[in-house]
């Protein structure tokens, strides 16, 4: 399976990383193009980089484009003609399925996701949608190299928007969380650099019993707050400045502008 990647920026960064790391496929078999980058990704993960959109296509058997939104259109017009049997994946919040196969065609291999930096340490949250193109082989494929960083799910193409709110943009709202409490901490006399190390830690903990107990959040809540505690009292505080309306909202918005 030969890996080929369009654009080496953050999240292309993250993706690869995980995948040279988890060994799905030789370092010899992954390829990149980015015109500023080359050379560095080349020294960071030991992958082979090409001169050429055109040449990671020719080269390669699922290729990522991990370009800007904005570029989508003058790529997918530049490779389409070397467009064959492979299978493209896109990562972009707002170009669609059928957006890439009006370039492409409606009889190319596509495949849209939406991973989230955490990526990169093989933490990543994904989605994943399928055309009707790809068989059960091919979906295998690309699932194997999405779960190496982490875990995936498959969800219908209109949720995409929703995903990039509650998960895609998620890491940067737990990061503001955590600076923020952080501060708090300084304030109160604990050395910045352990309160983010209690913190991140605190947070992990606190998603992970979600995840393994199965219990509503709000239980969890209500099993922390003791009658007249410090806890419930910090909880007052959070709710008088409007810490759900805030975050529901920020959601909206996020998902609106992904659909924009």
């Amino acid at each position: 399976m030969k890996l080929g990647f369009i654009g080496g920026g953050n999240m292309a960064s993250a993706m690869i990383a995980a995948i040279t790391n988890s060994k799905i496929c030789s370092l010899s078999e992954i390829f990149v193009y980015d015109r500023s980058k080359n050379e560095n990704l080349k020294f960071k993960f030991g992958i082979t980089p090409l001169d050429s959109e055109r040449k990671i296509v020719q080269n390669s058997d699922i290729i990522v484009l991990a370009i800007k939104p904005n570029g989508y259109e003058s790529v997918l017009n530049l490779i389409k003609k070397d467009v064959k049997n492979q299978i493209i994946v896109t990562v972009a919040p707002n170009f669609t399925i059928e957006m890439v196969s009006e370039i492409l065609g409606s009889d190319k291999k596509i495949v849209r996701t939406m991973p989230n930096t955490p990526a990169a340490i093989g933490k990543g949250v994904t989605a994943v949608c399928f055309n009707e193109n790809l068989n059960e082989n091919e979906r295998m494929s690309v699932l194997k190299v999405l779960q190496s960083f982490g875990t995936t799910h498959e969800i219908e193409e209109k949720l995409i928007p929703v995903f990039t709110a509650i998960a895609g943009s998620l890491p940067a709202y737990v990061f503001m969380f955590i600076e923020a409490l952080a501060d708090g901490g300084v304030l109160e006399g604990m050395p910045r650099a352990k309160a983010y190390e209690i913190i991140a830690a605190s947070v992990a903990g606190s998603a992970d019993m979600i995840l393994k107990t199965g219990k509503h959040p709000a239980q969890l809540k209500d099993e922390v707050c003791s009658p007249s505690g410090t806890t419930i009292e910090a909880l007052r505080v959070l709710e008088e400045h409007g810490i759900r309306s805030a975050l529901i909202d920020a959601v909206r918005t996020a998902a609106r502008k992904s659909r924009a």
